[in-house]
């Protein structure tokens, strides 16, 4: 289990949309969705080559309640903005698989 106290945060999901272009392609655009506590930790930060010059590269964790995540219907192809930060989602964990606490695997890139 998680403990409340360390759900300092607020995270807003944000799905992206479902309306294609003419090429059939998605369009840019996420519509924000249902919010849920969190915990966040940097766990690392490099710096990359991206598209036309240098950006720096942050991997982050963040830690909620599991049956939070479930009902926000948070998935790998959503956003999720904390404390100003949009993430993306790379993975959801399911710790020890006792459905108590969710570990979501993001990045975020400077």
């Amino acid at each position: 289990m998680i403990s409340g106290g360390l759900l300092r945060f607020s995270a807003l999901v944000q799905t992206p949309s479902a309306t294609l272009d003419s090429l059939g392609m998605r369009t840019a655009t996420w519509t924000d969705g249902s919010r849920f506590r969190c915990d966040l930790r940097e766990t690392s930060a490099t710096e990359q080559g991206y598209a036309d010059g240098v950006a720096v590269v942050r991997s982050i964790e963040v830690r909620a309640r599991w049956q939070a995540v479930q009902n926000a219907a948070l998935t790998e192809v959503c956003r999720i903005v904390v404390r100003g930060r949009t993430l993306k989602v790379n993975a959801i964990r399911n710790l020890d698989e006792a459905d108590r606490v969710a570990v979501i695997d993001c990045t975020e890139v400077n």
